[in-house]
């Protein structure tokens, strides 16, 4: 798949209650840094259902834009819907960069979403960080049983995907946004 943007997207989870999970909120403070260095928006995608205080919460958290796929049938996470929702969304919009919080859902939707789109994915990142000449994110997870730290950069396919560990990253409160709704 093929970039249409240089914007970034950060997923956001959701609770049942339509709530959004604290991970998602804190990939947006690193999100909006690279987004800026990337020259693109900060993008965050929300999917499940009465999410109403997500989107809210994502805008609050420095998000430029939410785009949100909305309806009873995400109210409980499933891979086949989820994927084919980000996926839908993905094709229309074409984002460079999409990171996933690395919860369960996240690390069960990460890999069949990136396969699906013909990407790698880089799990479990601890620390992120861009390059500013060539967009290319650098990914660093632990390698080795946590002995090493590896720096993993994707050069030849987009969307740059991967998932990072909950609790990495500071969250910071900083704006309100817009929201944009997609039928799901």
């Amino acid at each position: 798949m093929e970039a249409k943007t240089k914007d970034l997207w950060v997923f956001i989870e959701t609770n049942e209650d339509g709530s959004p999970k604290k991970v998602g909120l804190e990939l947006l403070n690193p999100g909006r840094m690279m987004a800026d260095k990337q020259g693109g928006k900060l993008v965050a995608v929300v999917i499940g259902d009465n999410v109403a205080e997500s989107v809210e919460q994502a805008g609050i958290y420095g998000a430029d834009q939410v785009i949100v796929v909305e309806g009873p049938e995400y109210k409980l996470y499933t891979t086949d819907a989820y994927v084919k929702a980000l996926y839908h969304l993905t094709e229309k919009y074409g984002p460079t960069t999409i990171m996933i919080g690395a919860t369960n859902n996240g690390r069960d939707m990460g890999p069949r979403f990136s396969s699906r789109v013909g990407t790698g994915l880089t799990a479990d990142c601890t620390s992120l960080d861009i390059d500013e000449e060539t967009g290319n994110v650098a990914w660093t997870r632990p390698a080795f049983g946590g002995n090493l730290m590896a720096t993993i950069m994707c050069p030849d396919h987009r969307p740059q995907c991967g998932t990072v560990r909950p609790g990495v990253c500071p969250s910071r409160r900083v704006q309100e946004t817009r929201s944009r709704r997609e039928q799901g």
